[in-house]
């Protein structure tokens, strides 16, 4: 007879001790890529993406690296941008770049049964797209179309003068679009950083899914063919932060709401300190539960969502909050935020936040490693530093061992209030 499950009855809470890493397999294409392995999932379902020395980060243009990768699939030698698509279609395979600040990411997902089919449709818009002038031209206009209309936004008007701010207006991370940028950029200088950047000497591979001895040849037969070049290095103009209170308004009259983004530079996952500061900066703002939540939302209502995070990039590392408030509570809720991180520095963070926390984010961490596809996504997070799956690992004994006057240590390191960069956009 079956047991009743009584439903007044809530499951057995267990936390989360310990999080079984899937293995990584490392081998080298014949042009000396390096290829990474996740073999794993029931689904005859592949992904493979590309990494590319080709970010922001390699250009003093700011258009350049985005628009790159957006011209891949609008022409080849051999076919024009309707017949890639078709072709993608056709296999149900899926093509999608995607430009950050530090890498170019292309990527792939094809059934298992087409990757013959897919790979050397992929090799060829890889290495033989040739950026036609009117798919460059009708991209460009369509970009800029998006980019007016993005402009009336406070979110994305703060996010960027607060880039700025940051880093600096010269510095590839903090140079701010602007129309001109859209109307000023030609399709040769795009079509050239591409011929630089876009080759094995700055490719490395991550294959996940159903993966067998069969597939890995084939990726080797396409992609271990492609042409390689010595490998880019990255601009490094120096960092300069624009600090200063108050802050820096971008007014906007008809603004219902005003959009906050407030921030520091701090360091990046190859520091020591990141590990401790992320888990801090959780604290502060980083989850349904977290200090600035309760206060800013919870208490005052001046907010539906606030969001704080500690961000790594290549050269440098920054925390930044993040929150659209009601426009008549916007200095009231900057000075909250104040008030949220002095506490930080100045009283221990009790065991019992410190627990739930660690739960919060060994839970998130699970997340990360559910499935094949989701585990490549989390590895790609690592990769360009160099780092493996003993990042997390180290993560993991960081989050188990780390004690409230730790915590309070790097609060007072890195929570310095009065070199705070802060951009509102919307009435102030």
């Amino acid at each position: 007879m079956t047991k009743l499950m009584n439903r007044l009855t809530p499951p057995e809470f267990k936390a989360v001790r310990d999080i079984a890493f899937p293995n990584i397999r490392i081998e080298k294409l014949d042009n000396g890529c390096p290829l990474y392995i996740l073999n794993g999932g029931t689904q005859e379902v592949i992904k493979l993406d590309v990494m590319v020395n080709a970010g922001s980060i390699y250009s003093t243009q700011k258009l350049v690296a985005p628009l790159t990768g957006l011209m891949l699939n609008e022409g080849t030698s051999g076919k024009n941008a309707h017949q890639i698509a078709e072709a993608f279609d056709f296999y149900g395979a899926y093509f999608q770049p995607t430009t950050e600040k530090d890498k170019t990411f292309v990527g792939l997902v094809t059934l298992s049964k087409y990757l013959e089919q897919t790979l050397p449709l992929f090799s060829e818009v890889l290495n033989q797209s040739i950026f036609p002038q009117k798919e460059f031209d009708i991209l460009v206009d369509r970009r800029r179309q998006n980019f007016l209309v993005e402009q009336e936004k406070t979110s994305f008007l703060a996010r960027e003068v607060f880039y700025e701010k940051l880093f600096g207006p010269n510095h590839p991370y903090g140079m701010k679009t602007q129309e001109a940028h859209y109307l000023t950029t030609p399709r040769e200088d795009v079509f050239e950083f591409y011929q630089e950047h876009f080759h094995a000497g700055n490719f490395e591979f991550i294959v996940s899914g159903k993966v067998g001895k069969a597939e890995i040849q084939l990726i080797n037969q396409y992609l271990g063919r492609l042409p390689k070049k010595g490998t880019s290095e990255s601009l490094t103009p120096t960092i300069q932060t624009a600090k200063g209170m108050p802050p820096f308004v971008v007014e906007k009259e008809s603004a219902v709401q005003s959009s906050i983004r407030t921030g520091l530079v701090t360091v990046n996952k190859l520091h020591p300190d990141y590990m401790g500061l992320k888990i801090l900066v959780t604290i502060f703002g980083g989850y349904f539960g977290s200090r600035l939540m309760k206060n800013i939302r919870e208490e005052k209502g001046y907010t539906y969502g606030i969001n704080a995070m500690q961000v790594s990039l290549m050269q440098t590392g920054f925390m930044a909050v993040a929150a659209d408030v009601k426009a008549e509570n916007t200095r009231e809720a900057l000075h909250e935020i104040i008030v949220e991180m002095e506490k930080l520095k100045k009283e221990p963070i009790p065991v019992e936040e410190l627990h739930l926390v660690r739960n919060y984010m060994m839970g998130d961490m699970l997340q990360m490693f559910d499935g094949p596809f989701s585990t490549a996504d989390t590895f790609k997070a690592v990769v360009p530093y160099n780092l493996g799956f003993d990042y997390f690992r180290n993560m993991q004994e960081t989050l188990w061992s780390i004690s409230p006057k730790r915590l309070l240590e790097l609060a007072n390191r890195y929570f310095v209030t009065e070199k705070l960069t802060t951009v509102v956009a919307g009435k102030y």
